[in-house]
């Protein structure tokens, strides 16, 4: 093992620590940082550090052209484009002890997924107890844990870990197109979300609500026909305690949305995201990890890991070529895709809803059991 450089941080208060530009990560910003109750093994004392990684990506960098608008992007002076990602780290306190060894957790919809390889763990438990991580399989042999922020629409406040992902477009050139949200609920109600509602996650807003384009549908059976449903009965907005507030991303029916049935928005949408800056964003956290010395936790090798959709994200970030860096090195040196079957998802388009998957019975025809599997 190997006695890892690092900058001194406070204990308390936030710390910027500035990388090199290679890594493209401009700097890390640690939110907190505390110890772990007890030791894990040989690895010793662990702590965890929360915070924000701060990216800029070179739109001219010919690993970064497969990022749908990023060229349309805003850019900083140095002409980069800009993105944020909160984390969570697990690393030993004495990297002497480390394993030289990280695995990048790529979060599922804002949920760290690792907890998996913590059995009898007691998530009821503080973070900062040794109760809360189990058996601490990876802990016990020096793996450092980094829970990285990847996808735009993670809504704000609870505990999911979140991505600001750069605009696509700008006022004097604005950006829409049609979006497609289907909807199937369990009980009957009056008003929806246009997100997805597995999470339930953001949905990108419509640009006019009297636009010809907004169509609502209804249907019994996935490839059943469509009835449509007359403009006037519904409209973009929600139910407030009995009150109908307009709402750029919910959609309400005066009648009322029935389960059992298969219910379809296509709408004319502003504000599109870079939703590919995601894959670069875990991309370029594992090289920074790897190639920084300065790194708050330099690692030797690096293993991505995510579960079902994160699973699938990884199937997408290798067949689309990111797992070489700005500067044409190798950033993991490995992947653990589990439980994500051969899909991949929608994790680089424009308009993109990344949390969107294959079910029976809902989130019918979105892009994610593609050819090649």
């Amino acid at each position: 093992m190997r006695i890892a450089r690092i900058f001194v941080l406070p204990l308390l208060g936030i710390a910027l620590l500035a990388a090199p530009a290679a890594a493209r990560v401009v700097r890390v910003e640690i939110l907190t940082r505390s110890d772990i109750a007890g030791a894990f093994g040989n690895a010793g004392i662990y702590e965890r550090i929360t915070g924000r990684v701060y990216f800029a990506f070179d739109p001219n960098n010919p690993e970064n052209r497969k990022i749908v608008d990023l060229d349309l992007a805003p850019r900083n002076s140095a002409g980069e484009v800009e993105a944020v990602s909160e984390f969570v780290m697990l690393r030993p306190k004495d990297l002497a002890r480390s394993a030289d060894l990280a695995v990048i957790d790529i979060v599922n919809r804002g949920g760290i997924t690792t907890f998996i390889f913590n059995l009898g763990r007691n998530g009821a438990a503080s973070p900062q107890s040794a109760e809360f991580y189990g058996d601490a399989l990876l802990m016990k042999r020096g793996v450092t844990i980094v829970a990285l922020a990847w996808q735009w629409d993670v809504p704000p406040g609870g505990s999911a870990l979140h991505f600001q992902a750069p605009p696509a477009g700008s006022a004097e050139r604005p950006i829409t197109g049609l979006v497609r949200s289907d909807i199937t609920i369990d009980s009957a109600t009056i008003s929806i979300p246009l997100g997805h509602s597995l999470a339930p996650t953001l949905a990108y807003p419509v640009a006019d609500e009297n636009d010809p384009s907004n169509v609502l549908t209804v249907r019994d059976d996935p490839v059943g026909p469509r009835t449509v449903v007359p403009r006037s009965e519904w409209r973009f907005a929600r139910d407030s305690g009995g009150t109908v507030v307009s709402d750029p991303r919910w959609v309400y029916m005066s009648g009322g949305f029935a389960p059992g049935r298969i219910y379809e928005v296509v709408y004319r949408a502003k504000d599109p995201v870079v939703v590919g800056a995601g894959l670069a964003a875990v991309r370029d956290m594992m090289s920074y990890l790897k190639y920084d010395p300065s790194a708050v936790a330099h690692v030797r090798y690096g293993i991505g890991y995510g579960v079902s959709q994160t699973g699938r994200f990884i199937r997408h970030f290798l067949y689309q070529g990111f797992n070489t860096d700005e500067k044409g090195r190798v950033a993991f040196d490995g992947f653990f895709a589990h439980t994500a079957g051969a899909g991949r998802g929608s994790f680089n388009h424009r308009f993109a809803q990344p949390s969107r998957d294959a079910q029976p019975y809902s989130t019918f025809f979105y892009p994610t059991d593609v050819f090649p599997f």
